[in-house]
């Protein structure tokens, strides 16, 4: 459904009184891969590692500075507003906070109601009965559709924000850390609501996140970012017992586990570069437990190569074990 060739998405640092370009934050560099139809792709990764903007450049929310989004083999990347504006309605996206995603003076109904509003052609009564599906698809009531977000608990407004995604009957859905800002117990319910919803509604969904327990539940393959490039790419099942790349690994180890310890652990040292200067050659050789020789000069250029049937990493990192 969704394929991406070679996406990049600068921010042109400027500066001084004639508002000079002085730079670039280089957000998303190069990164390739395809959602195929009805799957969920985990996406993973530090925080400033380039995850929302890559999600939301694909679906044209920020423009990309290069490269190429197929939609149904159709170059999104070449349409008007005006066309865009029509597939609008295919793409959907799940803000990560639940409570300012959603307009403070509106009612429920009004909230979820506006995007039908917009592209579809329906009666009030049409209207009023789609959004009755959809609330009690998603474990709302109809009562609730009068009362406003402040009413809520943080889990039901996340509830109503997958509502009104859902409500246009879309075909991509972007999962920007949904379950971010829940506890664990409201966590695991908006997980299993996502999961039975995407069957119902067949939908095809990237999901980010940055909590690795998250994306073992609920994806079916993992594509594992840092610092704006996509550094391995694997069936869920595969990327947790056998992972690959230094990085993986080191994610995978100090995600907290509950009555196991693991005494070797690869700690990375030092934080995440700045995506202003990041480092030459890898990028990830600056905190790279074992570089290797092309590592630490600097001389290889980020790609992923194919090391198993589906499980891709970056050719730099297959020899830094």
């Amino acid at each position: 459904m969704i394929r991406v060739e070679n996406i990049q998405k600068y921010f042109p640092i400027k500066d001084g009184f004639f508002n000079k370009k002085n730079g670039d934050v280089k957000a998303v560099e190069n990164v390739s891969f395809e959602i195929p139809e009805g799957e969920i792709l985990g996406l993973v990764g530090e925080s400033g590692s380039g995850k929302s903007t890559l999600g939301r450049s694909l679906i044209r929310l920020i423009e990309p500075t290069n490269g190429k989004i197929f939609y149904n083999n159709e170059d999104i990347t070449e349409f008007s507003e005006k066309e865009m504006r029509k597939l609008r309605k295919d793409f959907q996206i799940i803000f990560q906070d639940p409570y300012a995603s959603l307009d403070p003076r509106k009612k429920i109904f009004d909230i979820i109601s506006q995007g039908i509003s917009i592209h579809n052609k329906m009666n009030k009564s049409q209207i009023y009965d789609k959004v009755l599906e959809i609330i009690k698809d998603v474990g709302l009531q109809e009562e609730h559709l009068s009362r406003y977000p402040h009413e809520f608990s943080g889990g039901q407004r996340q509830r109503i924000g997958i509502a009104r995604a859902l409500v246009l009957d879309p075909k991509f859905i972007i999962a920007d850390e949904p379950v971010s800002a829940l506890d664990v117990t409201i966590q695991a319910q908006i997980l299993n609501l996502i999961l039975a919803l995407k069957e119902k509604y067949s939908l095809t969904i990237l999901f980010i996140s940055h909590d690795l327990s998250v994306i073992n539940q609920i994806a079916d393959r993992v594509m594992v970012m840092y610092l704006g490039h996509i550094v391995e790419i694997a069936n869920t099942k595969n990327l947790f017992s056998n992972p690959k790349h230094p990085y993986t690994r080191s994610l995978i180890e100090t995600a907290p586990q509950i009555f196991r310890k693991n005494k070797n652990k690869t700690l990375l040292k030092g934080d995440i570069p700045s995506p202003i200067n990041p480092p030459s050659g890898c990028v990830f050789r600056t905190r790279c437990p074992n570089p290797c020789e092309g590592c630490k000069n600097g001389n290889i250029e980020m790609g992923l190569i194919e090391v198993e049937t589906g499980h891709w990493v970056d050719q730099c990192c297959v020899n830094c074990t």
